[in-house]
């Protein structure tokens, strides 16, 4: 278990008490990647951010009652996955592979840099897509949502070593597609 650090303790007492400037500040550092997590399950934008927003709004209405005693981005990918489980029982949805249209666009970039991150993005794509399911689902938490190993063994409810190991197969795969592809070199560094 990851106790809770000091930033996460001021922000729960914040919105605890009622703070909209702790929930917003909440708000905008996990809606957006808590929407890409659900997507990754969903293939749905509209029903992912439709889900993430409920996930907020029962947050906040039970705000009083918060007792997390985790990291604050530990319990919110882990809501995010219960409630993802929860959509998918009701609506017998199966995993489907990560789109391109869930990862945050550049801004600011030359239509040169655009078309290489396309085809960047093209190949990432197929090479995750060929990782076994719990492999791949390991690789995106920790490369593209930026979770730890703990944090990742506590959401999908596995140890860490477990963890470690799923991602050892996902970058053995992955190199493989080095051979012809040297930049995505950038993905597997630890």
């Amino acid at each position: 278990m990851v106790l809770i650090n000091t930033q996460d303790n001021e922000l729960l007492k914040g919105i605890r008490e009622g703070d909209l400037t702790s929930f917003e500040s909440l708000y905008e550092t996990y809606y957006q990647p808590l929407c890409n997590f659900a997507y990754l399950f969903l293939n749905d934008e509209e029903a992912s951010r439709d889900l993430v927003s409920e996930l907020f709004v029962g947050l906040w209405n039970r705000r009083k009652k918060l007792n997390i005693k985790q990291s604050i981005k530990s319990y919110m990918y882990k809501s995010a996955k219960n409630a993802v489980v929860s959509y998918q029982r009701k609506r017998k949805i199966r995993f489907v592979e990560l789109k391109e249209e869930a990862i945050e666009p550049l801004s600011d970039v030359s239509p040169e840099i655009l078309l290489l991150k396309k085809e960047f993005q093209s190949v990432l794509n197929q090479a995750i897509g060929g990782l076994p399911e719990k492999s791949g689902l390991v690789f995106r938490m920790k490369k593209l949502d930026g979770l730890s190993y703990r944090e990742i063994a506590q959401v999908l409810n596995i140890t860490e070593k477990t963890v470690e190991n799923h991602m050892a197969i996902a970058i053995r795969k992955i190199r493989l597609a080095l051979q012809i592809n040297p930049e995505l070199g950038e993905y597997l560094n630890p």
